[in-house]
C-alpha cells in the first residue's frame, strides 16, 4: 500500500530517532519526566523563547482538547473548509461553530486586505485559523495573521493558530508568527506538531507555545505523565535536525511541483495550488464520487483522503493527495488518469 492520505514526510524518520530509542530502552523501567524539561528547553531554544511559554502534548489533537476544556466555547469562528478537529472539540463542548468560508473561484485564499471577520467576532470564545490550511494548502501572509490577532485582542477572543505544516513551506519564516505573537500578545495560542515534519505519528508529539499564564492553565488540565519516554528523548533531538528539515523543504518543493505539473494532464482534474506537502482535487461532474474513487484505488493499492468530512467543500467532489517520492506520485498520477478516463 503506497498511503496519499496521511500528510507526513515522505523521507520518513531522521535516523537520529532509531538511535535514540534504542540508546533510552532502558529507562522504560522509570517514570518519564512528568515535567518534559529537556524537550522544554530544546523547543525554547529553537524558537528563542522563555521555557515557561512551552507545554508539549500528546499529539497537537490533544492540545485542540485541552483548549476546549480551558474555557467555555460557546462560540468559535473557523475559517473553512479545514481541519475537523476545531469544530469537533467546540461542539462537543456545547458551543457552536461560526463559519468563515473560502471560495474555490479564490483558490481557498483567505481574503485580505478587508475584513472578512466583520461583526463574528464580537461574542467568540476563540478563533481558529490553520496556515498553511489542511485540506487546501493556502498561506495566509504573516502580517495578516498578527493583524487577525489585534481583532480577536479587541474582541476578547483566544486565537489559535494551528502551524502543524508550516516546515513543509519554502519560508517558514515568512508564515509563522513566532516568536513575534507570544512578545505582542497574551491572548495567541501557537501550535506545532512533529508528526508531520518528521514522520514519527507513532510517537504522538506535538506542542503549543503561548504566555506562561496560559500555559500554566493548559498544563494543570493534563495527566501526570502525558509523553512518555521515548517521545521527550527523541523530541529533545529532533530540535538539532536542522539540516534534515532543510533538506526536507527543499526536496519537496521540488517534488511538489513535479506531482502538480503530472496532475494538471489529468483529464478533468483540478489541483488547486500548495505550499504544503499535499493537495486538494476536485472532481469532475458526472464521472464518479470521491468516495468511489478512493475505494477504486485502494483496490490498487493506493490510499486517498476522501474529503466528504470537510466542511465547506461540495460532497462527493473533493479528494486530498499528499507528496510523495516522485516514481511514487508518477504512478498515483497515472492511476488516476486511468480511472477517471473509463469512468462514467
Amino acid at each position: 500500500m503506497l498511503d496519499f492520505s496521511a500528510d507526513i514526510n515522505p523521507l520518513g524518520p531522521p535516523p537520529c530517532v532509531r538511535t535514540v530509542i534504542t540508546r533510552h530502552l532502558e529507562e522504560i523501567q522509570r517514570y518519564p519526566d512528568p515535567e518534559a524539561q529537556a524537550l522544554r528547553e530544546a523547543i525554547a531554544e529553537f524558537h528563542q523563547i522563555p521555557v515557561d511559554t512551552v507545554l508539549p502534548g500528546n499529539g497537537a489533537a490533544e492540545l485542540i482538547s485541552l483548549l476546549g476544556r480551558l474555557r467555555p466555547m460557546t462560540k468559535a469562528v473557523i475559517v473553512v473548509p479545514t481541519f475537523s478537529e476545531y469544530a469537533w472539540v467546540t461542539e462537543h463542548g456545547g458551543g457552536t461553530v461560526e463559519e468563515i468560508l473560502t471560495h474555490e473561484q479564490n483558490q481557498f485564499a483567505l481574503e485580505v486586505g478587508e475584513d472578512p471577520w466583520g461583526d463574528r467576532l464580537a461574542d467568540a470564545e476563540v478563533v481558529f485559523l490553520c496556515n498553511p490550511n489542511n485540506p487546501t494548502g493556502t498561506v495566509v501572509p504573516r502580517a495578516e495573521v498578527l493583524r487577525i490577532a489585534e481583532r480577536c485582542r479587541q474582541a476578547g477572543a483566544l486565537f489559535v493558530v494551528d502551524e502543524a505544516f508550516v516546515d513543509f513551506t519554502e519560508r517558514p519564516e515568512q508564515v509563522s508568527i513566532l516568536p513575534d505573537a507570544l512578545q505582542q500578545y497574551d491572548h495567541v495560542v501557537v501550535l506545532r506538531s512533529l508528526t508531520k515534519s518528521f514522520a514519527i505519528p507513532g510517537l504522538r508529539l506535538g506542542y503549543l507555545v503561548a504566555h506562561e499564564t496560559l500555559v500554566q492553565a493548559l498544563r494543570a488540565l493534563q495527566p501526570p505523565w502525558p509523553l512518555n519516554t521515548f517521545a521527550l528523548a527523541v523530541g529533545a533531538q529532533l530540535f538539532k535536525e536542522t539540516a534534515y528539515l532543510r533538506q526536507s523543504r527543499d526536496l519537496l518543493a521540488r517534488w511538489r511541483e513535479q506531482f502538480r505539473g503530472l496532475l494538471q494532464i489529468v483529464p478533468m482534474l483540478t489541483a488547486f495550488p500548495s505550499h504544503a506537502n499535499f493537495f486538494l482535487c476536485k472532481l469532475p461532474m458526472a464521472r464518479q464520487t470521491s468516495a468511489e474513487l478512493t475505494q477504486q484505488l485502494a483496490a490498487r493499492g493506493l490510499l486517498i483522503r476522501n474529503c466528504d468530512t470537510f466542511r465547506g467543500l461540495e460532497p462527493g467532489r473533493f479528494i486530498r493527495l499528499a507528496v510523495r517520492m516522485p516514481d511514487e506520485n508518477a504512478r498515483l498520477a497515472r492511476a488516476l488518469q486511468e480511472a477517471l478516463t473509463h469512468a462514467g
